[in-house]
């Protein structure tokens, strides 16, 4: 069982298992990808591949017109290709070794389970068959634990609940190896992590491109690419409470495994191995021999930039072969005001301001708000918060003319672009409203995993009037918005609150992080509240909303040679400031 990055030769190595298998003893294979475009435009062309670059296999493979594309005949055996979704091709014939190929990326098979039990089923045939399984990993959250004697950094086995990754699941409970190398400095083992990856600070991509370094975990040395290939080389799987003793960088040649029973005799392996009829291993993209740490720096940064959790999520999983979590799992409030706030004036916008959003929760008595200052990269400083209270609760009219005065303000020249109203609550109120701003108002509606995550359609108000209702995932922008909380300041894209005081900023705080998320083993995520108000997380989850459809990512720093903006534009009404008083 292999959980790894890209570029580590992974589907290889599961190449040369079934090589080396028909080769010497064969019996029926199946090879099951994630899609079927995957297996008959990459996985099966490179398969062909192999058998004609080897004598022996290419000589016993059938050809002519009784060969079939994904049914090749191999020393009198059949090897089959497959992929999810498939139960017709899963299930038709017994295998002896059955290879899955991303089974993070496969999904079950309605009405028959998921992949890797049918799979494991196609080998019941067989007293010695076997299961190979090699994917990156998806989503979890996991520590990092030293151990007390050999003071090597291991993957901690997290809970259950706490992993999605399928592949994860099952590294942890194989024998948990990971590939460790020798420091070319200190020559002592450690397993490369992103953690251990270093950039100057501040590095733009390019930079990172050139600058990157790899430190060591235990003498914190800087590592470069040109050692990349001797650490390999010296290089094995240790599992937890494991070391190397009498290692020797002058007779570092290849890979050696003793505690897999071959190798050079280069140093010693120390300690015990846990019992488990799975064997499992974790390499991490760093080591990938093709792609050096400096591309691995830039393409982080560039997904960070992008403020793309997806493009980050693939970074991480695919590019390091670690886990991603959609960081829902809510920090204390002190740790967000700490980490988030820096040196500007609340109620001022800042110079690298571009856009300014307001986004209003309704509640019963009041109307909870914030407004949001966004920048390129989705980067974004809270500008003000508060709440706006009438004569009486929300349904009736003076809240709502406070609020037209609210909306029709500037902060420091600059008025709002956008406003989106949650139209859970008070909904004929909010319809109304947003009817009367047109283009720079949003009626909003949040939905539990919809189709998209958000999502626009035309309704009718009354019998002369029809608005544009936007359905958002809302748990989906929360997790964007609590994502950002442990984001340095520094990083593009950061999420800023001000430094200094500020009215009821611990109440704010504490609302962000009122509500969290976990993760149970069917990947389902599941959010609990804690504190009992959450509005201003509601209000912040729809500045996401509002950022994503104004395509603020797309926005260029001042003074860009690409002085166009492709943010949407809206016009709005141009009214002097009223000053009203908002209680």
């Amino acid at each position: 069982m292999f959980c790894e990055g890209s570029q580590v030769a992974k589907t290889e190595t599961m190449f040369n298992i079934a090589g080396h298998k028909l080769d010497t003893d064969p019996a029926p294979m199946l090879f099951v990808g994630p899609t079927k475009s995957n297996v008959s435009t990459v996985i099966e062309p490179r398969f062909s591949e192999m058998l004609r670059q080897s004598a022996s296999l290419d000589a016993k493979t059938l050809k002519g017109r009784k060969a079939k594309t994904l049914a090749k005949q191999i020393a009198g055996v059949l090897f089959r290709f497959a992929w999810a979704g498939s139960p017709t091709e899963l299930a038709s014939q017994p295998a002896h070794t059955v290879l899955l190929d991303e089974i993070d990326r496969m999904k079950a098979i309605p009405g028959e389970g998921d992949v890797v039990s049918i799979s494991e089923a196609r080998t019941a045939t067989f007293i010695d068959g076997r299961l190979v399984i090699g994917s990156s990993p998806t989503e979890g959250t996991v520590d990092i634990e030293r151990h007390p004697v050999t003071g090597i950094d291991h993957w901690k086995v997290a809970p259950g609940d706490a992993i999605a990754s399928a592949i994860w699941s099952l590294w942890q409970e194989g024998t948990r190896f990971e590939w460790a190398i020798p420091c070319p400095h200190c020559h002592r083992f450690f397993v490369p992590r992103f953690q251990l990856l270093r950039w100057p600070e501040g590095s733009t991509p390019r930079r990172a491109l050139l600058e990157a370094r790899l430190t060591c975990q235990r003498c914190g040395a800087e590592i470069e690419d040109a050692d990349k290939f001797a650490m390999n080389a010296g290089g094995t799987f240790l599992a937890w409470g494991q070391d190397v003793v009498g290692y020797d960088p002058a007779q570092a040649g290849r890979p050696w495994h003793r505690q897999l029973g071959f190798g050079d005799e280069n140093g010693e392996v120390t300690g015990e191995v846990e019992e488990s009829d799975i064997q499992s291993f974790w390499v991490s993209g760093l080591c990938s021999p093709w792609v050096s740490f400096g591309q691995r720096a830039a393409a982080w940064l560039r997904a960070v930039r992008s403020g793309d959790q997806d493009r980050v999520r693939a970074v991480l999983n695919t590019g390091f072969g670690e886990l991603y979590a959609l960081r829902g799992d809510a920090p204390a409030w002190e740790d967000v005001r700490l980490g988030c706030s820096i040196e500007y004036a609340y109620g001022r916008v800042p110079q690298d301001a571009q856009l300014l959003f307001c986004t209003i929760d309704v509640q019963k008595n009041r109307l909870v708000y914030v407004v949001r200052a966004w920048g390129p990269s989705f980067e974004s400083w809270l500008v003000e918060k508060g709440e706006i209270y009438g004569e009486g609760d929300t349904d009736k009219p003076d809240v709502w003319e406070k609020l037209d005065q609210f909306v029709l303000r500037t902060w420091d020249g600059m008025p709002l672009r956008a406003c989106a109203v949650d139209s859970g609550f008070r909904t004929d109120q909010v319809y109304s409203w947003c009817l009367k701003y047109g283009a720079i108002a949003y009626a909003t509606k949040g939905r539990d995993k919809p189709s998209k995550i958000f999502n626009s359609n035309e309704i009718s108000v009354n019998d002369r009037h029809k608005l544009q209702l936007w359905t958002i995932d809302d748990k989906h922008f929360k997790g964007w918005v609590q994502a950002r909380f442990s984001w340095r300041p520094d990083q593009p894209g950061a999420w800023h609150t001000p430094q200094g005081e500020w009215p009821d900023q611990e109440d704010y705080y504490r609302q962000l992080v009122a509500e969290q998320q976990l993760r149970l083993p069917s990947g389902r995520v599941m959010w609990i509240g804690g504190h009992k108000a959450h509005d201003y997380l509601d209000c912040e989850a729809m500045q996401a909303f509002l950022a994503h459809v104004h395509g603020v990512a797309n926005l260029r720093p001042a003074g860009s040679p690409v002085t166009t903006q492709t943010a949407r534009i809206v016009s709005r009404p141009t009214v002097r400031s009223t000053g009203v008083q908002v209680f």
